[in-house]
């Protein structure tokens, strides 16, 4: 990511949700906890968008 980032957001997670994270950031060589729910959010999000659109046309 080029911008900056400025904002914390502290989150729980159950043991069994760390071990998914965990397994999906090694399985696609992302460095950080941080940076694998970055891309899962914006994944989400971009999905969610997509839905939203296909559903109004």
């Amino acid at each position: 990511m080029s911008k900056q980032l400025t904002e914390r957001v502290p989150i729980m997670f159950d043991p069994d949700l760390l071990k998914q994270l965990d397994d999906y950031s090694f399985r696609n060589r992302i460095r950080t906890r941080a940076e694998t729910i970055r891309r899962l959010v914006m994944m989400g999000m971009q999905k969610d968008e997509t839905k939203k659109a296909d559903a109004v046309a």
